[in-house]
């Protein structure tokens, strides 16, 4: 795909030995946790980035963020962090980091389901917060989630 397809959102991307084009959602899923390497290209054809596996969280850091977090981010969602995918913050592809400052547990739906969802993740100081869809929040605030009843307001 292009890296403007790539960036927005839209259109197709191509997989080798596959005839049938996947939307740029499910690539940059598949990107976000697999163990896939992406090229990406500009309009024209023209190699612009190669990414590579070190966008892969480590077993130590993927030990260390599951520690912290113990459960996935959601609030009311009790998927221990140990069955979670390991979510960017700051996506890999826009130059986030592959740390344990960066990184959060998610599960399998909400992870697949973050962009669409109106769920928000943040990382402040190292410490993940979220913030809610309107439904669960109408003060859209963001909250810490490892708080004793996972609602805890933070000053936005």
């Amino acid at each position: 795909m292009t890296a403007q397809d790539y960036t927005t959102g839209r259109g197709w991307a191509h997989i080798d030995g596959v005839d049938v084009a996947a939307p740029v959602s499910l690539a940059r899923h598949a990107a976000c946790g697999g163990s896939i390497q992406r090229v990406l290209l500009d309009p024209e054809g023209r190699i612009i980035g190669i990414g590579t596996t070190e966008r892969i969280f480590t077993v130590h850091q993927r030990r260390a963020i599951t520690l912290r977090d113990k459960e996935c981010l959601i609030p009311g969602c009790h998927v221990p962090a140990s069955w979670c995918e390991i979510h960017h913050v700051e996506e890999h592809a826009r130059g986030g980091p592959t740390h344990t400052d960066n990184g959060v547990t998610l599960c399998w739906h909400h992870h697949r389901t973050l962009e669409t969802s109106g769920w928000e993740v943040r990382m402040d100081n190292g410490r993940p917060k979220v913030r809610g869809p309107g439904w669960w929040d109408p003060t859209r605030r963001w909250w810490d989630p490892r708080s004793p009843l996972r609602r805890t307001p933070l000053a936005s």
